[in-house]
């Protein structure tokens, strides 16, 4: 049996409120050489009763179990088991509509690119309402190493999510890229992979729906261990740019995310304010001095700028 084009990889936990619209939306695709790699991640809940379903009545969808381990280890999880050319992610809250898959495969395959990326809408569940993303990509726009890695860092229109992109899987076999064990694990490995992208191209089509459980920023819950990850993202994406010998070449998009960090803590301080027992002003202001380190430290130091602090 020969390798499906594309595998889809789709981490489940607690999800039996959406996962039958995020599976029936991935069945319904006009592009239909694919596999879905489907990570039971522990869920204690129906979710695997109705993946169960897609899987009894198409032979694409696979079932895979393990432990809980978290997002980044079922990912992990399902990039070991991916058979596919490309692979793609699909969060099981989310959706997709229907020429998702193939406009982004036309595209990479078009123009021989390690990636694509195409648009996204934003679905906020407490108003049931579609909002744009504020993404504005160029349709059939091409980046090299360096102008795809500066528009990624800027954050403005490619965005650090690893799921609004059709990769190829040959990025993490031969680099060995897997994700992070934390939050905001998307920016890390983002930025790693797309240092080893020679051509990207971008799509204006927008193909994925990703879904917030509210409207307003301020409303998404925050913690100790979520603001120390953020502020990691910084020494672990400078480190990766300087050892693989790119940070001088995208310097100036990569001080808009250290900027980004800095100016953001303040108000995720104020998200956590119910976990500020347990020194989460402390251990932020502490952030963001390791934060403004990182702008001038050599890449030697810049693993002591990495804190394993976490407050569960």
């Amino acid at each position: 049996m020969s390798s499906p084009r594309i595998s889809v990889i789709l981490p489940v936990y607690n999800v039996e409120k959406y996962i039958d619209a995020c599976l029936r939306s991935i069945k319904n695709q006009t592009f239909k050489d694919f596999e879905v790699i489907i990570v039971n991640d522990g869920t204690p809940d129906k979710s695997m009763d109705i993946a169960r379903r897609y899987a009894e009545e198409d032979s694409r969808f696979l079932i895979f179990n393990k432990e809980n381990g978290g997002l980044s280890s079922a990912r992990n999880f399902g990039l070991k088991q991916a058979k596919g050319e490309y692979i793609t992610f699909i969060d099981s809250d989310d959706r997709i509509r229907s020429r998702h898959l193939e406009s982004l495969f036309r595209a990479i395959v078009r123009f021989k690119a390690d990636v694509a990326i195409c648009d996204f809408k934003l679905y906020y569940q407490n108003k049931n309402k579609l909002s744009s993303s504020g993404s504005n990509l160029k349709n059939n726009r091409l980046y090299d190493t360096v102008d795809g890695l500066k528009e990624l860092l800027s954050d403005r229109n490619m965005r650090f999510y690893v799921w609004n992109k059709l990769w190829k899987a040959s990025l993490f076999r031969e680099s060995g890229i897997m994700m992070e064990s934390m939050f905001y694990e998307d920016i890390v490995v983002c930025s790693q992979l797309f240092c080893h992208v020679r051509k990207a191209v971008t799509i204006s089509y927008c193909g994925y729906i990703y879904t917030r459980a509210f409207s307003k920023y301020m409303e998404v819950s925050m913690s100790r261990s979520r603001i120390n990850d953020y502020i990691n993202t910084v020494p672990l994406v400078r480190k990766y740019l300087s050892e693989n010998k790119l940070y001088n070449k995208v310097k100036v998009p990569f001080s808009l995310h250290i900027m980004h960090v800095f100016l953001s803590v303040p108000f995720l301080v104020f998200q956590a304010r119910d976990d500020l027992d347990k020194g989460v002003v402390r251990n932020s202001l502490s952030g963001m001095g390791r934060v403004i380190k990182c702008c001038h430290k050599p890449v030697g130091e810049l693993t002591d700028l990495i804190s394993k602090d976490s407050v569960e």
